[in-house]
């Protein structure tokens, strides 16, 4: 009996599921197949999302996870139109199965975990390749951050015009900030960044006495989604001409 009585009191420790991380999914609606990549951040407890395919990226909206249940709204603009499309489903493990309900009917789906989303300084200590938006042109320029013995965050800028110094970086859930100062003809100039963090990508902007410039970074050896192509068609040959 004492023997019973401690399996019953012993409690059942569950796996834990998540749903945070990038997710590849393939949908199928009657004869008609679809691939998309979802990727689902969570900051200052709530929930995120990007949903990408071959048409472009759009934002998740009303996500919710609960009980291995989630639901989450996905919007995508298409010639000048907007297309919701619902989507409610089971997580088990790394795999997610459910239905999706939209304007053209409804469609089962199957996701895979590719991997689990990174949290804290873990979600920003890397290389970044930086693109910055000015007037006369693009720049790619490199940041990279290091996460310091005592926990906080330092960083290294490498452009064009030699390296800078970064300071003050701080990843406050999702949100990083940081300083730059960099010398140019014997000038300090200084900036501040201010970006949001959703996995591989950073959407910001660097602050100037002169104003704001658009910068956004993709980490270094994140995969890259390719546009798909139509195979061209083979030409058809020519009749034979009478001589």
């Amino acid at each position: 009996m004492a023997i019973l009585a401690c399996v019953m009191l012993t409690p059942v420790v569950m796996a834990a599921v998540n749903i945070e991380g990038t997710w590849e999914f393939k949908s199928q609606m009657q004869a008609r197949s679809m691939q998309a990549t979802m990727t689902i951040t969570k900051a200052d407890g709530k929930l995120a999302g990007t949903w990408s395919t071959q048409r472009g990226e759009s934002q998740l909206s009303d996500i919710t996870f609960e009980g291995g249940k989630v639901k989450f709204v996905q919007v995508m603009s298409f010639g000048g139109n907007e297309m919701k499309t619902n989507y409610e489903g089971t997580v088990e493990g790394k795999t997610i199965k459910g239905t999706a309900k939209g304007q053209f009917g409804e469609s089962t789906f199957e996701g895979t975990l590719q991997g689990e989303a990174k949290s804290g300084a873990e979600a920003i200590v890397g290389t970044w390749e930086m693109t910055i938006n000015t007037p006369a042109r693009e720049n790619i320029e490199k940041l990279v951050i290091t996460k310091n013995a005592d926990g906080t965050l330092a960083g290294k800028w490498e452009g064009r015009r030699g390296e800078s110094t970064i300071s003050n970086v701080k990843l406050e859930g999702n949100k990083l900030t940081f300083k730059r100062t960099s010398n140019f003809g014997g000038r300090e100039m200084i900036a501040d960044y201010e970006g949001t963090v959703e996995g591989d990508k950073i959407t910001g902007k660097f602050i100037t006495e002169r104003g704001e410039r658009e910068a956004n970074a993709t980490r270094a050896g994140a995969k890259a989604e390719m546009p798909k192509t139509e195979p061209k068609p083979m030409p058809k040959p020519e009749p034979n001409k009478p001589k």
